[in-house]
């Protein structure tokens, strides 16, 4: 089964999601930092393309740079208690 990119969506909100509530929970930012992390990571080893989008190496890319982007969220964001 093919993954799409709204499934591709649904999974970064619930990362992120869970890495937020996790958080919350032990009071420790790493847990959302790392959430944005994977994300990225997904994103950058795995792009997926929306459906009417043209496979090429522009559109890949563009991904990628978004989940650099990502990456650069989780790392440069801090909460402190």
């Amino acid at each position: 089964m093919k993954e799409t990119f709204k499934q591709r969506l649904w999974l970064t909100a619930i990362l992120v999601f869970v890495g937020n509530i996790l958080c919350e929970l032990f009071h420790h930012w790493a847990f959302r930092s790392a959430a944005w992390v994977i994300c990225g990571l997904l994103h950058i080893l795995r792009p997926v393309l929306p459906k009417n989008a043209e496979d090429n190496k522009k559109t890949r890319l563009a991904v990628r740079i978004a989940g650099v982007i990502l990456i650069l969220i989780g790392i440069f964001t801090r909460v402190h208690y």
